[in-house]
């Protein structure tokens, strides 16, 4: 739901380049998002906190919370700029580039990717399967981020010039010699994992299955039908909640200004 209304704040703000009203409308928008994702995170705090963790042997059908270590089922999952099995690993490549018709300047994403598996958790009375989906909301940890910011005159790490060479979809930048360095732009290169053997919380739906050697306890986490919500984090409980009291309300206190602001300038400052 946060996806799409960014979606259509962006195209909104799109179309508005046409008539001088793209930085207010910009801002009036981009206030409303941050109120809207604000307030989906203070709710997803408060049914964190409303679930109460359980343990995978006693755990029920129904809406659940665990705690416990991620294995693998079958194969882990690269991490991309680097050498380590992962249960998750996200990536994301940024160049910086020159928006002509606002004149403005500024990251755009190039390519991007989240990779999982389906995994298990074994909190030691049972173990369970773990689905995760493209919903699903990881949580990384800042031992585990690693950013790189390449200027245009200066050549990517080996492990970045590996990833790219055995990728369709973004291409090693030239920049040998003068014309190499002139006109290549500058890059931003992001990586998160989740190391295999991490210690996770989780918090989603879990439904009957047959018991097998991946789930002793019968049962597969999924999304939760009734919140839509499903977390996958290297955070617990206690530091996902202490983030969210802070965040959530500077979120939502600074995209009401932000909005405030925008629509002031938008009806012509009055």
């Amino acid at each position: 739901m946060v996806d799409g209304l960014a979606t259509d704040l962006t195209q909104l703000v799109l179309q508005s380049n046409n008539d001088g009203s793209f930085f207010p409308l910009a801002l009036f928008a981009g206030g409303l998002y941050a109120v809207y994702n604000g307030f989906d995170s203070w709710k997803q705090m408060r049914l964190i906190q409303d679930t109460a963790t359980e343990k995978v042997r006693s755990a029920a059908a129904g809406r659940t919370e665990l705690e416990g270590t991620g294995t693998v089922l079958t194969d882990p999952v690269e991490r991309p700029f680097g050498e380590a099995d992962c249960l998750v690993a996200k990536y994301r490549i940024e160049e910086w580039r020159h928006d002509n018709t606002n004149d403005t300047e500024d990251w755009e994403t190039i390519d991007s990717e989240t990779r999982y598996d389906d995994f298990q958790i074994d909190d030691g009375t049972g173990t369970m399967r773990v689905e995760p989906d493209g919903s699903t909301d990881f949580k990384f940890d800042d031992t585990h981020s690693r950013q790189l910011k390449v200027d245009s005159n200066d050549e990517e790490p080996p492990e970045i010039i590996e990833f790219m060479e055995q990728s369709d979809d973004v291409a090693v930048p030239d920049r040998d010699g003068v014309t190499g360095s002139l006109f290549s732009a500058k890059r931003r290169y992001t990586e998160k994992w989740i190391p295999v053997e991490d210690e996770l919380y989780l918090l989603g739906g879990a439904e009957p299955v047959e018991p097998d050697e991946t789930t002793s306890s019968g049962l597969v986490l999924r999304e939760d039908d009734a919140s839509e919500e499903f977390i996958v984090s290297q955070k617990g409980e206690e530091d996902i909640v202490s983030d969210t009291k802070w965040k959530a309300p500077a979120k939502m206190a600074g995209g009401v200004a932000a909005s405030a602001v925008g629509l002031f300038f938008l009806l012509g400052g009055l």
